[in-house]
């Protein structure tokens, strides 16, 4: 019965290692290497800001208020925030690269 205990107390402390693995994970599809200057990051982005906040917009219809090119777990991506129809902040991550959205949630 003590091994059976070890083994589930094994399995539960690994839980942790786990989620942190996957928060490094990098989300885009830019993955500069090596330390990047803020300036030097629009050189590196394959989409426009323009065609990023369009994504974001056909993602969550709404007016932007604010957009801002940054790296993010490794990754190089558009943090862009809408207003929606029902008054409320949303958040949408972009990527640079592919003009694909990596994630939505509240802003």
């Amino acid at each position: 019965m003590a091994v059976g205990f070890l083994t589930a107390l094994a399995g539960i402390a690994a839980i942790p290692a786990v989620a942190q693995m996957q928060e490094t994970v990098p989300l885009g599809s830019i993955h500069p290497a090596g330390k990047v200057k803020r300036a030097d990051l629009p050189t590196l982005a394959k989409i426009s800001l323009d065609d990023a906040m369009k994504a974001a917009q056909a993602k969550v219809p709404g007016t932007v208020i604010s957009a801002d090119l940054k790296m993010k777990q490794g990754s190089l991506l558009y943090a862009i925030k809408i207003v929606g129809a029902n008054k409320t902040i949303v958040g949408i991550e972009i990527d640079a690269g592919d003009g694909k959205v990596l994630d939505v949630g509240k802003g």
